[in-house]
């Protein structure tokens, strides 16, 4: 059986609209399907329509974003990571999830914000705007975005070169956020049915 649980939109990162990914799963062959944006789930309704008109089982998804620190017994000098915790047959409609999801969301434009003036003090201007025009969400506005937007401006090569030498911990364009706690998100996903 050919399973895809784990692909994003433009309402998150992607490059495609909902619609779009699922006639690619289709296409390769894919049987069961999930659209999982980062910390949205406003594609679902029509990933799902799209699916159903193609014959593809769809499944309500979501992958969130997650601020984790392990046990200090596991890593007592590890100061934490971001982790992206997949959230599978959710209903979009619950209460805490969209509340919660609608948080996490709400915080990135400080983040985006401090990115982009973080880019400027080492000479790379109009980030934000750059980044912005690969967004078709505003809410969901990612470091992906920016390197999408360092390409374009022809500081990197392409998205890689972007994170390693600006995008990742310890580098100019890297802004630490505070996610969910993985027992929040966990939460959420089995709250919503998942």
């Amino acid at each position: 059986m050919n399973v895809d649980l784990h692909s994003h939109s433009i309402i998150s990162d992607g490059l495609l609209k909902p619609a779009e990914v699922a006639a690619k799963a289709h296409a390769n062959g894919c049987e069961i399907w999930a659209l999982t944006d980062h910390d949205e789930m406003r594609g679902n309704p029509e990933a799902r329509a799209a699916a159903t008109e193609l014959g593809l089982r769809h499944v309500n998804g979501v992958e969130i974003s997650v601020s984790w620190k392990p046990p200090v017994s596991i890593s007592p000098k590890h100061k934490g990571s971001t982790i992206h915790v997949v959230g599978l047959q959710v209903d979009p409609s619950n209460p805490a999830l969209v509340a919660g999801l609608q948080g996490i969301r709400s915080g990135r434009n400080e983040r985006a914000a401090g990115m982009a003036f973080d880019l400027a003090r080492v000479g790379i201007h109009g980030a934000l705007e750059g980044a912005k025009k690969y967004a078709l969400n505003p809410d969901l506005l990612s470091r992906t975005h920016f390197a999408r937007f360092l390409v374009e401006a022809k500081h990197v090569r392409d998205t890689n070169h972007a994170f390693m030498k600006y995008l990742t911990e310890g580098k100019p364009g890297y802004v630490e956020h505070q996610w969910a706690t993985l027992a929040e998100a966990v939460g959420w996903i089995i709250g919503a049915g998942g």
